[in-house]
């Protein structure tokens, strides 16, 4: 089972909701401006989510990782390369803390940003298609793309999947977020956003 073009369309506009509500809680642990924006949302597998990594020489990656229950479930997975997720987080803490002394905070911080973006979107979600979720604690790996990516299921397997830009001082990083959702949870997404934009019309 798989999303029509509109539906994802809408979950694109759905999705900026919730990646505006988390510029502006990142901004404020910043303490400069981030902007976020979503340009593509696709039904896709983790294969090719993979190649397209690799593609961009990226062998390893920074992950967090936090599940999500109601009437979807889903483990919901945000991903950087290893060199980004540092940049990032030096951005985050200070632009005067070398990268070579970030690894004992950059867990921790890769943590909080996690929470803040990957609750954020979820928030979004849940208020405009009018759902409930309970969120677990986020955990951070790091590791082979796909060894993080096949950590819940096998490499061919379908998964939702955002390119989140971020855009902080002047600095452009990509990341992804993919949400792992089985096919009860992709019939779900489907039923709920085909009434979503019923009541739209």
């Amino acid at each position: 089972m798989n999303l029509t073009d509109i539906e994802l369309d809408a979950l694109t506009e759905v999705f900026n909701v919730g990646v505006g509500q988390a510029a502006g809680a990142l901004s404020q642990l910043a303490g400069s401006p981030v902007q976020l924006k979503v340009p593509l949302v696709a039904m896709i597998s983790k294969q090719n989510i993979s190649d397209d990594l690799q593609a961009k020489g990226t062998e390893r990656i920074c992950a967090v990782r936090q599940n999500f229950s109601g009437v979807l479930n889903t483990e919901a997975v945000l991903m950087f390369p290893v060199q980004q997720s540092l940049q990032l987080v030096q951005m985050m803490v200070g632009g005067d803390v070398p990268l070579e002394q970030l690894g004992e905070m950059e867990q921790e911080a890769m943590a909080e940003i996690g929470n803040i973006l990957l609750n954020s979107v979820v928030s979004g979600i849940a208020d405009v298609l009018r759902l409930r979720f309970e969120g677990s604690l986020p955990q951070v790996e790091m590791g082979p793309v796909r060894d993080v990516l096949c950590a819940g299921g096998p490499i061919d397997e379908l998964v939702l999947s955002l390119q989140i830009d971020f855009a902080i001082d002047a600095q452009d990083i990509q990341g992804y977020l993919v949400f792992l959702l089985d096919v009860e949870s992709v019939a779900s997404l489907k039923s709920t956003v085909s009434a979503f934009l019923e009541s739209l019309l």
